[in-house]
């Protein structure tokens, strides 16, 4: 107890500082978003809308398009941005701020491309026949981490 009080009155605490866990918010974020937006690339995108005669389908955003596999490669470069972002506000890995900012803007980059992506799906399926697909809660799943994505990587850009 004594020699708390002496730290303290010489300006020194008695426990070495660390930065509080709200900074990793939104790294954690931008990772948790990125993680959805890969999975949500095989959940249903499409099911066919023909009738009751035929029978109904279901297309993943992986086997519908090359775009579901460009939304993996972005989500999967977004996620470990996001998770090297994070390490540094946890002590594992130390990186420059200018890092984390570059990290931040990187995530962002990455979402915006994702997004792209899955808008123009969302506008366009693909196929011959686009009039008998109807859009699956996969894309607006996509869409939405996306949108969480392009935030997370804004704040993480934005924090100093």
């Amino acid at each position: 107890m004594a020699q708390t009080r002496r730290n303290r009155s010489r300006g020194r605490s008695p426990r070495p500082y660390r930065q509080p866990r709200s900074r990793a918010l939104p790294a954690l974020v931008a990772a948790s978003a990125g993680l959805i937006a890969l999975l949500s690339v095989f959940l249903p995108w499409y099911r066919t809308n023909l009738g009751e005669p035929a029978t109904v389908g279901h297309a993943s955003g992986w086997e519908a398009t090359g775009i579901g596999k460009a939304v993996v490669a972005l989500a999967v470069i977004w996620v470990i941005a996001a998770l090297f972002a994070a390490s540094d506000d946890f002590g594992t890995i130390r990186l420059d701020v200018r890092t984390i900012e570059g990290l931040g803007y990187l995530v962002a980059l990455c979402a915006v491309l994702a997004g792209v992506l899955v808008a123009y799906r969302i506008a366009r399926p693909p196929g011959p026949a686009p009039d008998f697909l109807s859009r699956d809660f996969g894309l607006v799943v996509a869409g939405l981490a996306c949108i969480a994505g392009v935030v997370a990587g804004a704040a993480m850009a934005a924090r100093r």
